[in-house]
């Protein structure tokens, strides 16, 4: 299954904006909100990271095709590298407000869930 078929960009987009307004919002000068924006931005980029791990691991299960295993794992620590260096770097600039870009972090995996598109059910189950 396609990316775009699990998931309702325009909800995505949609959330995000909303959540890219708050940030503006809550920022006290530009480099709070640099870093918030790139919170953000690693975030969506985690995300993505994630979808792409999870296709591949299901086509894996499902016998469709043998994915490239040390990719899989690139992108895993990859996923975790971004997201580190994100909050670190948060913590350098905002000090004690760290827990804005946390939040930030947070409420785009709140973004993910609610863009998700319901699986219709299959005949036969409950």
């Amino acid at each position: 299954m396609l990316i775009g078929e699990k998931i309702n960009f325009k909800k995505y987009f949609l959330f995000s904006a909303v959540l890219l307004v708050l940030e503006y919002f809550l920022a006290r000068n530009t480099d709070e909100l640099k870093v918030m924006l790139i919170v953000f931005l690693a975030a969506c980029l985690n995300q993505f990271l994630l979808v792409r791990v999870v296709q591949s691991i299901t086509k894996e299960a499902a016998g469709n095709e043998h994915p490239n295993k040390f990719k899989i794992a690139l992108m895993s620590v990859g996923k975790m590298i971004v997201l580190i260096l994100a909050l670190v770097f948060s913590v350098q600039i905002m000090g004690k407000r760290v827990i804005i870009p946390v939040l930030i972090y947070i409420l785009q995996i709140v973004v993910l869930y609610l863009s998700m598109k319901n699986s219709k059910a299959e005949p036969g189950s409950k």
